[in-house]
């Protein structure tokens, strides 16, 4: 018997957690996050974490699992997520994936082989050296034209996952989506139904992203990254700290940019990851016949957005 599962996805300030809260106490379900900021411990403000009220009482699962310097990769992130479909469901309950990480996502849709390809010390200081002598930019752009798919996923300062990709290429000879991915096989565990939200009109979205990024700023943001720096001994180069958000602040603290270039920053920062989304999350639409693709124009209310969302689960014998 296959698990069923909602998964409500779209760009960043879509209103996606907002959505999964109210479902869920419609369906009585209980929510996983999908989000690989999220899982950070004291990344509350940008990450846009829910808050105690916001929850509404709704069970949150995935979010504050590490600490800033520790890691989890994708495949942590899947077994963990598969483990707690399994939970939920058990309890007769319905799990709802929530977030707008595109390959956690696809951890969840597809069986992913990672971590095959064996490391290679020599090919990584090549790499490495390259980067330091003319910038993270420099082998990102080298990723770009051997795998298109592939950069789009990472942000120019995530090195090492630009020179893992890298590293896979050249000792396999094929681009690291396919290398990672093979047949990309249905997951055959779950049946699941996929909310894709988004806007007709970029410019809504990109109204809501101003008015969140500067709400981050003046709840406090910036003493927020200070925090974690000290609390976690967190620099430059630690992954966590590679947020939207946060980069541009420790940018900020170090002196190398304004008040104003912060805000401004992150904005258009923002605005370029929300489009790499709903780039990526367009192929989600016609993943089964139980895919949807909604526009939040074309509800007069979240509630009535929301509704539908449960019409269309109920209408499918949930």
């Amino acid at each position: 018997m296959k698990d069923k599962v909602i998964i409500i996805t779209g760009p960043t300030a879509s209103g996606k957690s907002d959505i999964a809260i109210k479902l869920a106490k419609l369906i009585d379900g209980e929510i996983i996050s999908s989000d690989s900021q999220q899982i950070y411990r004291d990344m509350n403000i940008g990450t846009n974490k829910v808050t105690k009220e916001e929850s509404l009482g709704i069970k949150h699962h995935l979010i504050d699992i590490i600490n800033p310097n520790e890691e989890y990769s994708v495949q942590n992130f899947s077994n963990d997520c598969r483990n707690l479909i399994k939970d939920i469901s058990n309890r007769n309950k319905s799990p709802i994936i929530v977030g707008g990480t595109g390959f956690y996502i696809d951890s969840i849709l597809y069986n992913l082989n990672y971590g095959a390809v064996k490391k290679d010390n020599s090919i990584r200081d090549k790499y490495e050296n390259l980067a330091d002598k003319y910038g993270n930019y420099y082998i990102y752009d080298i990723l770009k034209k051997i795998d298109p798919t592939t950069a789009l996923k990472y942000h120019p300062n995530e090195k090492k996952r630009i020179i893992r990709s890298l590293e896979i290429y050249e000792k396999t000879g094929v681009i690291p989506s396919k290398a990672k991915t093979g047949k990309r096989e249905l997951n055959d565990e779950i049946d699941p139904f996929v909310f894709f939200i988004n806007y007709k009109d970029r410019n809504l979205l990109y109204e809501k992203i101003n008015k969140r990024v500067s709400m981050m700023i003046d709840d406090g943001l910036i003493s927020e990254t200070r925090n974690l720096i000290d609390k976690y001994d967190l620099d430059e180069n630690s992954r966590s700290l590679l947020a939207i958000g946060y980069k541009e602040t420790y940018d900020y603290i170090k002196g190398k940019i304004s008040l104003d270039e912060l805000e401004y920053n992150i904005r258009i920062n923002t605005r370029h990851y929300a489009k790499r989304q709903i780039t990526w999350m367009k192929k989600y639409i016609d993943y089964n016949d139980k895919s949807y693709l909604l526009y939040r124009e074309d509800y007069k209310s979240k509630e009535e957005l929301i509704e539908k969302i449960n019409k269309l689960w109920v209408n499918n014998g949930n």
